[in-house]
């Protein structure tokens, strides 16, 4: 599969089915439409996780956590426009399923509509891959996290990894929620950084509110801060924190929208491994394409959500990725290289 086509596989996981899937219950999520970029890239990495890793000979089984699952649909404007959430996303894009899929949603209604919707698409979707074992948890991802991490520690049976979203609107999940599930079980992250709403209208705050300090994994005060233009200085903090937490391979993805304060960083982090992370190549590719396409205004970003061929072709990287994008089955490769254990 060339990379357009890739990237197209991507776009179309946001939308396929949404409307059946949103009238299985009232309760959604509200969305923004930038916010769509997101699961773009969280598309892209949960297909290339599962392709390369289970392609592994050492891991046997991976696992899926989402702590701050959401409803499972979201809706945009007047309700014409519906995305899936990114636990659906996840069932129905991965290349093999996952030994368990967590759930954590802090909203009782909203985890009801979650556990209705993932029910529905694994009894009715033959795309959606059914894990062994899935649950929604109800409560506070800070507290709930660490759960997991144990019961990862419980469930497996030899070599293992999980890919961990977490989807931060404000300062949701703290710092000792991300440290518990380090160093073991080993696994990625995908992280929405809140740039500017949590992060950026807090940092220049004196002293720095406790807060943002529980987000990060030290003491901002005693941080040389800027008063202006403190984004660049906190989103490498927070790099820094992932790094000494073991996941020195990242990758940012900066969404912009240009309109005021909308502005987030999606941190994806990883660590080093012997033969280095092969699809990290895929996550840069379809960084430079969000990145692009965030830089657009509304309309032309909602051009390319509705598959518009001009507008989506403008915005593809120079660069291409061709030997590296896996066939949408479980493929032979092996790039990611072998594990540490």
């Amino acid at each position: 599969m060339d990379s357009s086509e890739y990237i197209k596989k991507r776009i179309q996981s946001l939308t396929e089915d949404s409307e059946e899937i949103r009238d299985l219950s009232p309760v959604t999520n509200d969305f923004d439409s930038w916010s769509a970029l997101k699961l773009i890239l969280h598309s892209a990495a949960v297909n290339m996780y599962t392709n390369v890793l289970e392609s592994n000979d050492y891991f046997q089984d991976l696992f899926y956590i989402d702590a701050l699952a959401g409803s499972g649909v979201s809706t945009y404007g007047d309700d014409d426009l519906c995305f899936l959430g990114s636990p659906i996303i996840a069932a129905k894009v991965a290349q093999e399923p996952f030994r368990k899929m967590y759930l954590i949603e802090l909203d009782e209604e909203k985890a009801d509509a979650l556990e209705k919707r993932m029910q529905y698409i694994f009894d009715n979707h033959t795309d959606a891959q059914e894990p062994e074992d899935w649950t929604v948890i109800r409560g506070d991802a800070n507290e709930e996290l660490p759960k997991v991490a144990r019961d990862i520690s419980d469930v497996q049976d030899g070599g293992f990894n999980y890919y961990c979203f977490i989807d931060n609107q404000e300062l949701n999940v703290k710092w000792n929620a991300i440290e518990a599930l380090t160093p073991k079980p080993w696994g990625d992250l995908l992280i929405n950084l809140p740039t500017a709403s949590g992060i950026g209208r807090n940092a220049t705050r004196r002293p720095v509110p406790e807060e943002l300090n529980k987000f990060y994994c030290m003491d901002l005060n005693k941080e040389d801060l800027p008063q202006t233009d403190v984004r660049p200085k906190m989103k490498a903090l927070y790099e820094k924190c992932l790094a000494q937490n073991g996941r020195s391979v990242q990758r940012v993805t900066n969404v912009d929208a240009n309109v005021g304060s909308y502005e987030y960083d999606l941190l994806y982090a990883t660590r080093e491994t012997d033969g280095g992370s092969g699809y990290i190549r895929v996550i840069q590719y379809v960084r430079d394409f969000i990145e692009d396409v965030h830089a657009g205004d509304v309309d032309n970003f909602l051009d390319v959500i509705h598959d518009d061929q001009s507008s989506f072709t403008q915005y593809l990287p120079e660069s291409d990725i061709d030997e590296e994008v896996p066939d949408e089955e479980v493929s032979d490769q092996t790039s990611i290289g072998d594990f540490t254990k």
